[in-house]
Protein backbone atom coordinates (compact mmCIF):
# COMPACT_ATOMS: atom_id res chain seq x y z
CA UNK A 1 0.00 0.00 0.00
CA UNK A 2 1.04 3.87 -1.26
CA UNK A 3 1.05 6.16 1.61
CA UNK A 4 1.71 9.11 0.35
CA UNK A 5 1.71 10.30 -3.81
CA UNK A 6 2.77 13.52 -5.22
CA UNK A 7 0.96 14.91 -8.29
CA UNK A 8 2.26 17.33 -11.18
CA UNK A 9 -0.22 19.60 -12.44
CA UNK A 10 -1.75 18.67 -15.77
CA UNK A 11 -0.55 21.88 -17.92
CA UNK A 12 3.25 20.39 -16.76
CA UNK A 13 2.63 17.43 -19.16
CA UNK A 14 3.75 19.65 -21.86
CA UNK A 15 6.87 20.65 -20.62
CA UNK A 16 9.23 19.41 -23.49
CA UNK A 17 10.68 16.48 -21.39
CA UNK A 18 11.61 18.35 -18.21
CA UNK A 19 11.18 16.28 -15.14
CA UNK A 20 8.94 17.33 -12.03
CA UNK A 21 12.63 17.86 -10.09
CA UNK A 22 11.15 19.83 -7.09
CA UNK A 23 9.14 16.08 -6.73
CA UNK A 24 11.72 14.13 -7.46
CA UNK A 25 13.80 15.19 -4.59
CA UNK A 26 10.20 15.36 -2.03
CA UNK A 27 10.04 11.58 -2.42
CA UNK A 28 13.75 10.54 -2.95
CA UNK A 29 13.37 12.40 0.52
CA UNK A 30 10.47 10.13 1.65
CA UNK A 31 12.02 6.91 0.07
CA UNK A 32 15.36 7.50 2.24
CA UNK A 33 12.83 7.81 5.52
CA UNK A 34 11.23 4.56 4.48
CA UNK A 35 7.82 6.09 3.74
CA UNK A 36 6.30 4.94 0.64
CA UNK A 37 5.16 7.65 -1.95
CA UNK A 38 4.65 7.49 -5.80
CA UNK A 39 4.58 9.99 -8.20
CA UNK A 40 1.84 10.61 -10.82
CA UNK A 41 3.49 13.03 -13.54
CA UNK A 42 1.28 12.37 -16.62
CA UNK A 43 3.78 12.10 -19.69
CA UNK A 44 2.69 12.81 -23.33
CA UNK A 45 4.73 11.65 -26.75
CA UNK A 46 3.85 14.91 -28.44
CA UNK A 47 5.83 17.33 -27.86
CA UNK A 48 5.90 19.70 -31.03
CA UNK A 49 3.42 22.51 -30.72
CA UNK A 50 1.46 22.89 -34.14
CA UNK A 51 -1.33 25.56 -35.09
CA UNK A 52 -3.84 23.40 -33.29
CA UNK A 53 -2.14 23.31 -30.31
CA UNK A 54 -3.65 25.99 -28.39
CA UNK A 55 -7.14 25.00 -29.69
CA UNK A 56 -6.83 21.52 -28.57
CA UNK A 57 -5.00 21.88 -25.29
CA UNK A 58 -8.28 22.49 -22.91
CA UNK A 59 -9.31 18.75 -24.60
CA UNK A 60 -6.05 17.49 -23.36
CA UNK A 61 -5.83 18.91 -19.91
CA UNK A 62 -9.13 17.10 -18.75
CA UNK A 63 -8.06 13.90 -20.10
CA UNK A 64 -4.66 14.12 -18.13
CA UNK A 65 -6.71 15.53 -15.48
CA UNK A 66 -8.87 12.07 -15.72
CA UNK A 67 -5.54 10.43 -16.15
CA UNK A 68 -4.66 11.55 -12.52
CA UNK A 69 -7.79 11.07 -10.79
CA UNK A 70 -8.08 7.54 -11.92
CA UNK A 71 -4.65 7.02 -10.67
CA UNK A 72 -5.36 8.57 -7.24
CA UNK A 73 -8.49 6.47 -7.02
CA UNK A 74 -6.14 3.25 -7.66
CA UNK A 75 -3.92 4.12 -5.29
CA UNK A 76 -6.16 5.62 -2.71
CA UNK A 77 -3.47 7.13 -0.61
CA UNK A 78 -3.39 8.61 2.76
CA UNK A 79 -1.63 11.95 1.52
CA UNK A 80 -1.58 14.31 -1.77
CA UNK A 81 1.15 16.21 -2.50
CA UNK A 82 0.62 18.65 -5.07
CA UNK A 83 3.05 21.28 -6.09
CA UNK A 84 2.09 24.90 -7.39
CA UNK A 85 3.05 27.80 -9.59
CA UNK A 86 1.18 31.27 -9.09
CA UNK A 87 -0.64 30.02 -12.84
CA UNK A 88 -1.73 27.05 -11.92
CA UNK A 89 -3.63 27.87 -9.03
CA UNK A 90 -7.33 27.41 -10.09
CA UNK A 91 -5.58 23.97 -11.86
CA UNK A 92 -4.62 23.19 -8.26
CA UNK A 93 -7.41 23.93 -6.41
CA UNK A 94 -10.00 21.79 -8.44
CA UNK A 95 -7.78 19.09 -8.99
CA UNK A 96 -7.27 19.43 -5.09
CA UNK A 97 -11.60 19.32 -4.43
CA UNK A 98 -11.95 16.54 -7.20
CA UNK A 99 -9.26 14.44 -5.34
CA UNK A 100 -11.62 15.39 -1.80
CA UNK A 101 -14.62 13.86 -3.87
CA UNK A 102 -12.81 10.22 -4.35
CA UNK A 103 -12.19 10.26 -0.77
CA UNK A 104 -12.46 13.40 1.87
CA UNK A 105 -10.06 11.44 4.38
CA UNK A 106 -7.65 11.96 1.92
CA UNK A 107 -5.45 14.76 3.57
CA UNK A 108 -3.83 17.71 1.06
CA UNK A 109 -0.74 19.69 1.05
CA UNK A 110 0.58 21.87 -1.42
CA UNK A 111 4.07 23.31 -1.83
CA UNK A 112 5.54 25.70 -4.33
CA UNK A 113 6.12 29.43 -4.85
CA UNK A 114 2.52 30.63 -4.64
CA UNK A 115 1.99 28.76 -1.75
CA UNK A 116 5.05 30.26 -0.09
CA UNK A 117 4.36 33.43 -1.37
CA UNK A 118 0.93 33.77 -0.97
CA UNK A 119 -0.18 30.91 1.74
CA UNK A 120 -3.63 32.51 3.09
CA UNK A 121 -4.94 32.13 -0.52
CA UNK A 122 -5.37 28.91 -1.08
CA UNK A 123 -6.43 28.08 2.41
CA UNK A 124 -9.07 30.55 2.61
CA UNK A 125 -11.10 29.62 -0.03
CA UNK A 126 -14.55 28.73 0.63
CA UNK A 127 -14.91 25.24 2.07
CA UNK A 128 -11.42 24.65 0.58
CA UNK A 129 -9.74 21.11 -0.31
CA UNK A 130 -6.12 22.13 1.16
CA UNK A 131 -5.72 20.61 4.42
CA UNK A 132 -1.92 21.93 4.81
CA UNK A 133 0.89 24.31 2.79
CA UNK A 134 4.58 23.70 2.79
CA UNK A 135 5.77 27.23 3.12
CA UNK A 136 9.89 27.27 1.74
CA UNK A 137 11.70 24.59 0.69
CA UNK A 138 9.82 21.11 1.16
CA UNK A 139 11.97 18.22 2.13
CA UNK A 140 12.63 17.99 5.73
CA UNK A 141 9.09 19.79 6.41
CA UNK A 142 6.91 17.65 4.21
CA UNK A 143 8.59 14.29 5.96
CA UNK A 144 7.77 15.89 9.08
CA UNK A 145 4.43 16.79 8.42
CA UNK A 146 3.45 13.46 6.94
CA UNK A 147 4.94 11.21 9.87
CA UNK A 148 2.30 12.90 11.88
CA UNK A 149 -0.26 12.44 9.54
CA UNK A 150 0.21 9.18 9.19
CA UNK A 151 0.36 9.35 13.11
CA UNK A 152 4.53 8.06 13.50
CA UNK A 153 5.29 10.71 15.28
CA UNK A 154 2.91 12.49 17.90
CA UNK A 155 3.72 15.78 17.46
CA UNK A 156 1.35 19.12 17.16
CA UNK A 157 1.31 20.64 13.48
CA UNK A 158 1.62 24.14 15.55
CA UNK A 159 5.12 22.87 16.28
CA UNK A 160 6.38 21.69 12.62
CA UNK A 161 8.05 24.32 11.32
CA UNK A 162 7.43 25.82 7.64
CA UNK A 163 3.58 24.84 6.98
CA UNK A 164 0.10 26.49 7.29
CA UNK A 165 -3.14 25.48 7.57
CA UNK A 166 -6.80 26.54 8.98
CA UNK A 167 -7.93 25.85 12.80
CA UNK A 168 -10.98 27.23 13.55
CA UNK A 169 -11.54 29.32 10.63
CA UNK A 170 -8.35 31.07 11.36
CA UNK A 171 -5.10 30.94 9.46
CA UNK A 172 -2.23 29.19 11.00
CA UNK A 173 1.61 29.92 9.88
CA UNK A 174 4.09 27.86 11.87
CA UNK A 175 7.91 29.33 12.43
CA UNK A 176 9.54 29.26 9.31
CA UNK A 177 12.39 26.12 8.77
CA UNK A 178 16.07 26.88 8.64
CA UNK A 179 17.36 25.86 5.69
CA UNK A 180 19.38 22.84 6.12
CA UNK A 181 22.88 24.24 4.94
CA UNK A 182 24.16 20.83 3.84
CA UNK A 183 22.60 20.11 0.62
CA UNK A 184 24.61 16.53 0.65
CA UNK A 185 22.39 15.42 3.16
CA UNK A 186 19.42 15.64 0.97
CA UNK A 187 18.80 12.30 -1.27
CA UNK A 188 19.28 11.93 -4.70
CA UNK A 189 15.81 12.54 -6.83
CA UNK A 190 13.60 9.65 -6.73
CA UNK A 191 14.14 8.45 -10.55
CA UNK A 192 12.17 5.10 -9.90
CA UNK A 193 8.92 6.58 -9.97
CA UNK A 194 9.10 8.88 -13.29
CA UNK A 195 9.28 7.47 -16.82
CA UNK A 196 13.34 8.22 -17.08
CA UNK A 197 13.33 6.52 -20.33
CA UNK A 198 10.43 9.43 -21.62
CA UNK A 199 12.75 11.95 -19.81
CA UNK A 200 16.16 10.89 -21.08
CA UNK A 201 15.47 10.76 -25.15
CA UNK A 202 17.03 12.44 -27.51
CA UNK A 203 16.27 16.15 -27.46
CA UNK A 204 17.06 19.78 -28.05
CA UNK A 205 15.47 20.99 -25.07
CA UNK A 206 17.36 20.02 -21.84
CA UNK A 207 20.74 21.97 -23.24
CA UNK A 208 18.95 24.04 -25.34
CA UNK A 209 19.65 23.81 -29.31
CA UNK A 210 21.90 20.97 -28.56
CA UNK A 211 20.02 17.30 -29.53
CA UNK A 212 21.55 15.26 -27.14
CA UNK A 213 20.06 12.40 -24.34
CA UNK A 214 20.10 14.19 -21.29
CA UNK A 215 18.94 14.80 -17.70
CA UNK A 216 18.71 17.40 -15.35
CA UNK A 217 21.17 18.01 -12.44
CA UNK A 218 20.55 20.84 -8.93
CA UNK A 219 23.88 21.08 -7.49
CA UNK A 220 23.19 24.80 -5.98
CA UNK A 221 19.91 26.34 -3.89
CA UNK A 222 19.38 30.35 -4.07
CA UNK A 223 19.85 32.90 -5.67
CA UNK A 224 21.91 35.98 -4.68
CA UNK A 225 20.81 38.43 -7.17
CA UNK A 226 18.21 41.50 -6.69
CA UNK A 227 16.73 41.80 -9.92
CA UNK A 228 13.43 42.92 -9.95
CA UNK A 229 11.49 40.91 -12.32
CA UNK A 230 12.41 37.92 -9.98
CA UNK A 231 10.64 36.13 -7.45
CA UNK A 232 14.03 35.19 -5.86
CA UNK A 233 14.65 37.81 -3.55
CA UNK A 234 11.65 37.65 -2.25
CA UNK A 235 12.02 33.92 -1.38
CA UNK A 236 15.55 35.11 0.65
CA UNK A 237 12.77 36.19 2.84
CA UNK A 238 11.31 32.56 3.91
CA UNK A 239 14.49 31.34 4.39
CA UNK A 240 14.39 30.94 8.47
CA UNK A 241 17.80 31.51 9.39
CA UNK A 242 20.79 29.35 7.81
CA UNK A 243 22.62 30.37 5.03
CA UNK A 244 20.80 30.92 1.69
CA UNK A 245 23.16 29.92 -0.83
CA UNK A 246 24.12 26.42 -0.61
CA UNK A 247 25.85 24.23 -2.81
CA UNK A 248 26.50 20.50 -3.10
CA UNK A 249 29.98 19.18 -3.16
CA UNK A 250 31.39 18.02 -6.18
CA UNK A 251 31.60 14.68 -4.85
CA UNK A 252 27.82 14.28 -4.50
CA UNK A 253 27.25 16.18 -8.11
CA UNK A 254 29.68 13.55 -9.27
CA UNK A 255 28.11 10.61 -7.38
CA UNK A 256 24.41 11.15 -8.88
CA UNK A 257 25.62 11.86 -12.76
CA UNK A 258 27.64 9.11 -12.36
CA UNK A 259 24.27 7.11 -11.35
CA UNK A 260 22.48 8.74 -14.35
CA UNK A 261 25.14 7.57 -17.21
CA UNK A 262 25.12 4.03 -15.73
CA UNK A 263 21.51 3.32 -15.01
CA UNK A 264 19.95 5.58 -17.62
CA UNK A 265 22.75 6.07 -20.72
CA UNK A 266 22.76 9.80 -20.68
CA UNK A 267 25.10 11.17 -22.88
CA UNK A 268 24.74 14.53 -21.47
CA UNK A 269 23.69 17.04 -18.56
CA UNK A 270 22.33 19.99 -17.55
CA UNK A 271 22.18 21.32 -14.22
CA UNK A 272 18.84 23.60 -14.06
CA UNK A 273 20.31 25.69 -11.34
CA UNK A 274 19.39 29.39 -10.82
CA UNK A 275 23.67 29.93 -10.68
CA UNK A 276 25.35 27.14 -11.04
CA UNK A 277 28.39 29.12 -10.93
CA UNK A 278 28.09 31.01 -7.78
CA UNK A 279 31.19 29.33 -5.95
CA UNK A 280 34.24 28.98 -8.65
CA UNK A 281 35.87 26.33 -6.58
CA UNK A 282 33.01 24.03 -6.34
CA UNK A 283 32.82 24.18 -9.82
CA UNK A 284 36.59 23.27 -10.28
CA UNK A 285 36.73 20.80 -8.04
CA UNK A 286 33.55 19.69 -9.84
CA UNK A 287 35.32 19.96 -13.30
CA UNK A 288 38.68 18.30 -12.09
CA UNK A 289 36.80 15.34 -10.73
CA UNK A 290 34.69 14.83 -14.13
CA UNK A 291 37.70 14.73 -16.47
CA UNK A 292 39.55 12.34 -13.83
CA UNK A 293 37.16 10.03 -14.02
CA UNK A 294 36.31 10.21 -17.66
CA UNK A 295 32.64 9.58 -17.70
CA UNK A 296 33.38 11.74 -21.23
CA UNK A 297 30.08 13.51 -20.83
CA UNK A 298 28.61 16.73 -22.18
CA UNK A 299 27.13 19.51 -20.18
CA UNK A 300 25.73 22.67 -19.93
CA UNK A 301 23.93 24.91 -16.97
CA UNK A 302 23.33 28.74 -16.20
CA UNK A 303 25.45 31.23 -15.32
CA UNK A 304 25.76 34.75 -14.34
CA UNK A 305 28.92 36.93 -16.35
CA UNK A 306 29.79 38.23 -12.64
CA UNK A 307 31.09 34.52 -11.40
CA UNK A 308 32.74 33.35 -14.19
CA UNK A 309 36.67 34.51 -15.39
CA UNK A 310 38.96 32.79 -18.32
CA UNK A 311 39.79 30.16 -16.06
CA UNK A 312 36.75 28.97 -14.89
CA UNK A 313 35.24 29.04 -18.30
CA UNK A 314 38.49 26.61 -19.70
CA UNK A 315 38.35 24.14 -16.89
CA UNK A 316 34.49 24.08 -17.73
CA UNK A 317 35.58 23.62 -21.38
CA UNK A 318 37.91 21.07 -20.80
CA UNK A 319 35.61 18.65 -18.66
CA UNK A 320 33.03 18.52 -21.25
CA UNK A 321 31.01 21.88 -20.94
CA UNK A 322 29.40 22.83 -24.21
CA UNK A 323 27.03 25.93 -23.43
CA UNK A 324 26.48 28.00 -20.93
CA UNK A 325 22.76 29.77 -20.56
CA UNK A 326 23.18 33.46 -19.48
CA UNK A 327 20.59 36.19 -18.53
CA UNK A 328 21.62 39.19 -20.22
CA UNK A 329 18.30 40.90 -20.41
CA UNK A 330 19.55 44.33 -21.38
CA UNK A 331 21.88 46.47 -24.04
CA UNK A 332 22.83 48.97 -22.29
CA UNK A 333 24.24 49.80 -18.41
CA UNK A 334 21.76 52.23 -17.68
CA UNK A 335 19.19 49.41 -18.13
CA UNK A 336 20.78 47.15 -16.50
CA UNK A 337 20.91 49.30 -13.48
CA UNK A 338 17.16 50.04 -13.15
CA UNK A 339 16.78 46.17 -12.90
CA UNK A 340 19.51 45.56 -10.48
CA UNK A 341 21.13 42.42 -12.42
CA UNK A 342 24.46 43.28 -11.00
CA UNK A 343 26.33 43.37 -14.03
CA UNK A 344 27.53 45.48 -16.95
CA UNK A 345 27.44 45.35 -20.59
CA UNK A 346 31.41 44.91 -20.81
CA UNK A 347 31.30 42.17 -18.48
CA UNK A 348 29.21 40.77 -20.60
CA UNK A 349 31.02 40.78 -23.80
CA UNK A 350 34.34 40.06 -21.96
CA UNK A 351 32.82 36.49 -20.90
CA UNK A 352 31.51 35.82 -24.16
CA UNK A 353 34.28 36.15 -26.22
CA UNK A 354 36.22 33.72 -23.56
CA UNK A 355 33.29 31.13 -23.71
CA UNK A 356 34.00 31.82 -27.59
CA UNK A 357 37.73 31.49 -27.31
CA UNK A 358 36.87 28.44 -25.94
CA UNK A 359 34.89 26.64 -27.94
CA UNK A 360 31.83 26.86 -25.61
CA UNK A 361 28.48 27.85 -27.00
CA UNK A 362 26.56 30.84 -25.61
CA UNK A 363 22.62 31.50 -25.00
CA UNK A 364 21.86 34.90 -24.69
CA UNK A 365 18.60 35.32 -22.58
CA UNK A 366 17.16 39.22 -23.79
CA UNK A 367 14.31 40.56 -21.61
CA UNK A 368 11.63 43.09 -23.08
CA UNK A 369 8.71 45.14 -22.19
CA UNK A 370 10.13 46.34 -18.82
CA UNK A 371 8.91 49.31 -16.94
CA UNK A 372 10.23 52.70 -18.15
CA UNK A 373 11.27 50.89 -22.10
CA UNK A 374 12.12 53.06 -24.82
CA UNK A 375 12.78 52.25 -28.09
CA UNK A 376 16.68 53.14 -27.78
CA UNK A 377 16.24 50.36 -25.10
CA UNK A 378 15.19 48.06 -28.11
CA UNK A 379 17.66 49.43 -29.95
CA UNK A 380 20.19 48.85 -27.74
CA UNK A 381 19.24 45.06 -27.17
CA UNK A 382 19.80 44.45 -31.20
CA UNK A 383 23.13 46.15 -31.02
CA UNK A 384 24.34 44.18 -28.25
CA UNK A 385 23.38 40.77 -29.48
CA UNK A 386 24.87 41.93 -33.00
CA UNK A 387 28.38 42.45 -30.75
CA UNK A 388 27.65 39.39 -28.65
CA UNK A 389 27.64 36.60 -31.95
CA UNK A 390 26.16 33.89 -29.33
CA UNK A 391 24.82 30.98 -31.11
CA UNK A 392 21.40 31.46 -29.90
CA UNK A 393 19.31 34.22 -28.49
CA UNK A 394 16.23 34.33 -26.95
CA UNK A 395 14.23 37.34 -27.02
CA UNK A 396 11.49 37.20 -23.84
CA UNK A 397 8.42 39.21 -23.27
CA UNK A 398 8.25 39.87 -19.35
CA UNK A 399 5.19 38.82 -17.41
CA UNK A 400 4.25 40.57 -14.16
CA UNK A 401 4.52 37.11 -11.58
CA UNK A 402 3.59 38.20 -7.96
CA UNK A 403 6.24 37.96 -5.72
CA UNK A 404 8.54 40.11 -8.07
CA UNK A 405 9.27 43.75 -7.12
CA UNK A 406 8.09 44.94 -10.05
CA UNK A 407 4.88 43.28 -9.51
CA UNK A 408 4.46 44.87 -6.20
CA UNK A 409 4.88 48.41 -7.49
CA UNK A 410 2.44 47.96 -10.12
CA UNK A 411 -0.91 49.88 -9.85
CA UNK A 412 -2.42 46.76 -10.94
CA UNK A 413 -2.81 43.22 -9.13
CA UNK A 414 -4.30 40.30 -10.20
CA UNK A 415 -7.50 38.68 -8.77
CA UNK A 416 -7.17 34.71 -8.23
CA UNK A 417 -8.99 34.11 -11.04
CA UNK A 418 -6.67 35.98 -13.32
CA UNK A 419 -3.80 34.22 -11.97
CA UNK A 420 -3.77 31.29 -15.22
CA UNK A 421 -3.60 34.14 -17.47
CA UNK A 422 0.10 34.26 -16.62
CA UNK A 423 0.47 31.22 -19.09
CA UNK A 424 -0.05 33.25 -21.88
CA UNK A 425 0.46 36.67 -20.69
CA UNK A 426 2.59 38.21 -23.26
CA UNK A 427 -0.29 37.38 -25.68
CA UNK A 428 -2.37 39.86 -23.98
CA UNK A 429 0.13 42.99 -24.09
CA UNK A 430 -1.98 44.25 -26.59
CA UNK A 431 -5.50 43.53 -25.26
CA UNK A 432 -5.10 44.58 -21.93
CA UNK A 433 -1.98 47.06 -21.95
CA UNK A 434 -3.35 47.90 -18.39
CA UNK A 435 -1.71 44.60 -16.82
CA UNK A 436 0.78 43.92 -19.31
CA UNK A 437 2.35 46.80 -20.98
CA UNK A 438 4.85 48.30 -18.88
CA UNK A 439 7.02 50.31 -21.93
CA UNK A 440 7.03 53.55 -22.97
CA UNK A 441 7.33 53.15 -26.25
CA UNK A 442 3.72 51.98 -28.54
CA UNK A 443 5.92 49.30 -30.67
CA UNK A 444 4.05 45.54 -30.94
CA UNK A 445 6.33 44.21 -28.70
CA UNK A 446 5.34 40.75 -29.56
CA UNK A 447 5.77 41.63 -33.19
CA UNK A 448 9.56 42.85 -32.66
CA UNK A 449 10.15 39.53 -29.83
CA UNK A 450 8.94 37.73 -33.14
CA UNK A 451 11.19 39.36 -35.50
CA UNK A 452 14.48 39.09 -33.26
CA UNK A 453 14.02 35.41 -32.59
CA UNK A 454 14.20 34.89 -35.94
CA UNK A 455 16.53 37.08 -37.10
CA UNK A 456 19.56 36.00 -34.52
CA UNK A 457 18.97 32.28 -34.04
CA UNK A 458 20.20 30.72 -37.95
CA UNK A 459 20.87 27.12 -38.40
CA UNK A 460 23.93 27.06 -39.15
CA UNK A 461 25.38 27.79 -35.94
CA UNK A 462 23.18 24.95 -34.54
CA UNK A 463 24.66 22.56 -37.33
CA UNK A 464 28.39 23.48 -36.99
CA UNK A 465 28.02 22.14 -33.49
CA UNK A 466 25.86 19.07 -34.89
CA UNK A 467 28.50 18.57 -37.29
CA UNK A 468 31.49 18.69 -35.11
CA UNK A 469 34.22 15.98 -33.88
CA UNK A 470 32.80 16.04 -30.26
CA UNK A 471 29.17 15.73 -30.80
CA UNK A 472 29.70 12.92 -33.58
CA UNK A 473 32.18 11.22 -31.14
CA UNK A 474 28.86 11.77 -28.45
CA UNK A 475 26.57 9.57 -30.91
CA UNK A 476 28.74 6.86 -32.07
CA UNK A 477 29.88 5.80 -28.10
CA UNK A 478 26.56 6.54 -26.89
CA UNK A 479 24.80 2.90 -25.97
CA UNK A 480 21.54 4.56 -26.91
CA UNK A 481 22.36 5.55 -30.83
CA UNK A 482 19.76 4.49 -32.20
CA UNK A 483 17.44 6.69 -29.90
CA UNK A 484 18.76 10.27 -31.82
CA UNK A 485 17.79 8.08 -35.16
CA UNK A 486 13.90 7.36 -33.66
CA UNK A 487 13.96 10.69 -32.02
CA UNK A 488 15.27 13.01 -35.17
CA UNK A 489 12.06 12.66 -36.81
CA UNK A 490 10.75 15.15 -33.66
CA UNK A 491 13.89 16.88 -34.44
CA UNK A 492 12.98 17.67 -37.87
CA UNK A 493 9.50 18.81 -37.34
CA UNK A 494 10.59 20.82 -34.36
CA UNK A 495 12.96 22.79 -36.83
CA UNK A 496 10.09 23.40 -39.44
CA UNK A 497 7.63 24.35 -36.44
CA UNK A 498 9.85 27.11 -35.62
CA UNK A 499 10.94 28.10 -39.12
CA UNK A 500 7.36 28.06 -40.53
CA UNK A 501 5.33 29.69 -37.56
Amino acid sequence: MTDIVLISPPSRSFNHYRPPMALLYLAGHLQKHQLKVKIIDITIKEVIRNKNFSSELPKKLIAIEKDILSKVKKIHPKIVGITCYTPEYREVLNLAQKIKNIDPKIKIVVGGIHPTLYPHELLEEINTPIDFEVIGEGEETFLELCRRLLNINKIKYSSIKGIAYQKNNSLIKTQLRPLNNNLDFISHPAYNLINMDYYTQASPYAIRGCFLRSFYLLATRGCPSTCTFCVAKKLRSFNGGGCYTRIRSAKSIFSEIKLLRQKYHIDSFYFIDDLFTINKNNVADFCRLLKKKKLNLLWGCSAKVSTLDENTIKLMSESGCIQIDFGVERGSNKALIAVQKGISVEMVQNIFNICHRYHVRTFANFLVNLPGETKKDLNDIINLAIKLKSEINSFNVFTPYPGTEIYDQMNYHFTKDEYGELFNSSTLIEIEPNKYRFSKHKINILKWAEIQNKRFNQILPNLSFHLSFKYLKTIISSPKKYNYLSQSVNLFREILNQKLN
